[in-house]
């Protein structure tokens, strides 16, 4: 199982990363005609989604069955895992390409009531817990799909 991640991983991250510039550029369309802020939280979903379905149908193909559900829960536990350290870094190229200095993000965690670290921990736990349940919903969707094909292919065939 562990020779399938190097190439789950890549199509996870693949998917993750174009899904998420290409709803970036929606936005920025749709933001110039006023109707940008509905798109925000629908939008992460569907990415989420997409990336686990591309992920759960390329571990379907190379099994040539549908992943249990023990498979499926640790696996979309990883992955949800690297979209929330992508995300992560994300935040912290746009924090430091901004000129955001270390003072104003301690304001920022104070205000909330926390420590700057208290805050990146909770920010990344809620992160995490929120990506989970839908990237193993993405997963076992994109497994389940790619799973009937291949039983569809095999009984046309009578491979």
């Amino acid at each position: 199982m562990t020779s399938l991640l190097p190439g789950l991983i890549t199509r996870y991250m693949l998917v993750l990363i174009g899904a998420q510039f290409a709803i970036f550029l929606l936005a920025l369309v749709l933001d110039a005609y006023g109707w940008g802020d509905s798109l925000s939280s629908g939008a992460n979903v569907a990415v989420l989604i997409a990336a686990g379905a591309a992920a759960g149908s390329h571990l379907a193909e190379k099994l040539k069955a549908r992943p249990g559900w023990g498979t499926s829960l640790k696996l979309s536990g990883l992955l949800a895992l690297v979209a929330v350290v992508t995300g992560s870094l994300v935040l912290l190229g746009i924090v430091f390409l901004n000129g955001i200095t270390e003072a104003e993000l301690a304001l920022l965690a104070a205000q909330m009531g926390m420590t700057p670290l208290v805050a990146a921990l909770v920010l990344a736990g809620v992160s995490l817990v929120l990506t989970y349940p839908v990237t193993l919903a993405g997963f076992r969707i994109g497994a389940g799909a790619t799973a009937r094909q291949i039983e569809r292919r095999g009984s046309l065939t009578g491979i």
